[in-house]
């Protein structure tokens, strides 16, 4: 019995540390197919894969609806940009983006900062693909942490969740950079 409770305390703390190494956070964009809130978790239809994942809510989760920050709650049929950690056993939501009213046409994208010309006011940021890209960051707002920031606080390498406003014609605007420190 006691060989039985090391192995399966082995097995746990296995799964522990295998959880914590390959955890790695997400985009994705879908639809909210059902939630439950006593359980704090959520379906996600993804669009990309077509196939339903279960979301597990935090306290440190984000929500922007209509561009604003908020704990409301999601309803099914929200169309949504998601970032979660993938973990191997539970997926969590970090930020998660509703696409209605004034932020029916804005994503969410990851990149390293790469640089800030803080007289032109431009953020150039490596996407995952390797591209630079840059963004006029003057109507824009930095956040580390959860508090606000100057953009000059930035530090080059640095991974960040960005909220983009897609204009009809294609071009993106820049309207919110985040950034988790330890």
């Amino acid at each position: 019995m006691r060989s039985k409770i090391v192995f399966g305390g082995a097995v746990l703390t296995v799964l522990f540390l295998a959880s914590a190494a390959t955890a790695a956070e997400t985009i994705a964009k879908g639809k909210v197919k059902s939630v439950d809130a006593t359980k704090k978790e959520f379906v996600f239809t993804d669009t990309a894969v077509g196939k339903d994942f279960t979301i597990k809510l935090s306290d440190k989760t984000v929500l922007n609806r209509g561009g604003k920050e908020s704990k409301s709650e999601l309803v099914p049929g929200d169309f949504v940009y998601l970032d979660y950690e993938k973990g191997v056993l539970t997926w969590m939501a970090k930020y998660i983006l509703v696409r209605e009213g004034d932020s029916k046409d804005w994503e969410l994208t990851r990149g390293k900062v790469k640089g800030y010309e803080g007289e032109k006011q431009y953020l150039t940021v490596t996407d995952d693909a390797g591209a630079d890209l840059t963004y006029r960051a003057s109507d824009a707002k930095a956040w580390i942490n959860n508090k606000e920031h100057k953009f000059e606080d930035l530090k080059i390498g640095e991974p960040v969740l960005m909220v983009l406003a897609r204009e009809k014609t294609g071009v993106a605007h820049l309207k919110w950079v985040m950034i988790e420190r330890k």
